[in-house]
């Protein structure tokens, strides 16, 4: 019998699945890792996934999800409906239309990230448009990060219907607002997201039947 080794060989910094549209990168910054993991989706398949989560995203750092996905709860808790929203995962949706904004539950088309990453710089950019007709006609979300502690998200966007739209940040660590800056506090670091110009942050604390 072989012992295993206490620690497994270093995370690569950047790992792309194109066949399931989904990447990560994983980058050291001081004693810890920043991990971004990115949500896409292979057209042409029947699969169960019904979450409207097509660009979105996750962010950790030494361990604590900063931007996390909900997940899924028991099928009997009501909120495991509201879980599979657009809404509760990290994504730009529509405001103002006369009901819920959200793309196709399943998406027949490609929606895949597309980018570069090494041991100091992330980017990637994905065309999340298929999936969203009568609200979007176009939306590209971009991922830029020149060095581990450094993330700006650019989305690029064409309404077909509504007022605007809300770019949507889940966590469950604390959180603060802070004039235009929104601070995520965790063990062992914090995240703060700076909005742009003309924007306005809020803090919404949502139902959640898990632990």
């Amino acid at each position: 019998l072989k012992t295993l080794p206490e620690h497994g060989p270093p995370a690569p910094a950047l790992v792309v699945l194109p066949d399931t549209g989904l990447m990560a990168s994983a980058r050291r910054f001081g004693d810890h890792t920043v991990k971004i993991f990115l949500m896409g989706n292979k057209g042409n398949i029947t699969h169960d996934h019904e979450h409207e989560d097509k660009g979105s995203f996750v962010l950790e750092f030494a361990g604590e999800a900063l931007a996390c996905d909900p997940g899924i709860l028991e099928y009997s808790d009501p909120v495991h409906n509201l879980l599979k929203q657009c809404q509760r995962h990290n994504m730009l949706a529509p405001v103002g239309t006369s009901e819920r904004a959200h793309p196709a539950p399943r998406i027949f088309t490609d929606v895949k990230p597309a980018g570069t990453g090494d041991e100091t710089a992330f980017h990637a950019e994905m065309d999340a448009t298929p999936g969203w007709d009568g609200y979007y006609t176009k939306w590209v979300r971009i991922w830029d990060s020149p060095a581990p502690n450094r993330l700006t998200i650019r989305d690029r966007y064409e309404l077909e219907t509504g007022e605007g739209v809300e770019f949507y940040w889940q966590t469950m660590l604390p959180c603060a607002v802070e004039g235009n800056t929104a601070i995520i506090s965790g063990a062992h670091g914090r995240a703060a997201l700076r909005a742009s110009e003309g924007c306005a942050l809020r803090i919404d604390r949502l139902p959640y039947s898990g632990d």
